[in-house]
């Protein structure tokens, strides 16, 4: 088996937006452990910062039902393409959000199940591009 057969574009897409529903729901649930992580502490924590946390949250998900939605209903080189291109969404506005949010005092180290999810989120973005691009041709 080569990597083409292995990384499908529906797979990979339904996979990565299940991973993002995911972090979406542990972070709507999870706003103030987000937030302490963000600012460095507990003791730097605002009650309207945890809601902050579970709002962003809330904005990935979205693209989740997106990501999940496109890969049952798009076909072939569209879906390929969509695939090769979804990611450079995620990258764009948690790249964005990570350059903004350290350029103005947050951010921090994650631990257990975030580090894991971030993890996982990170890895199945690129494993869906490069699906996308192994599949842009057609089979």
């Amino acid at each position: 088996m080569d990597a083409k057969e292995i990384l499908q574009p529906k797979i990979m897409m339904i996979i990565l937006g299940t991973v993002v529903v995911i972090m979406s729901f542990y972070g709507m649930a999870n706003g103030d452990e987000w937030a302490a992580i963000g600012w460095g502490g507990e003791e730097n924590v605002l009650a309207h910062d945890a809601a902050y946390e579970e709002m962003w949250a809330l904005h990935l998900l979205p693209l989740a039902v997106m990501a999940i939605l496109t890969a049952v209903t798009v076909t072939g080189k569209e879906l390929a393409k969509m695939a090769m291109y979804s990611p450079i969404v995620l990258v764009i506005l948690l790249g964005g959000m990570g350059y903004l949010t350290n350029d103005n005092g947050y951010g921090g180290n994650p631990e257990g199940l975030m580090l894991v999810l971030a993890a996982l989120m990170i890895i199945t973005t690129l494993l869906t591009g490069v699906a996308g691009y192994l599949h842009k041709d057609g089979e």
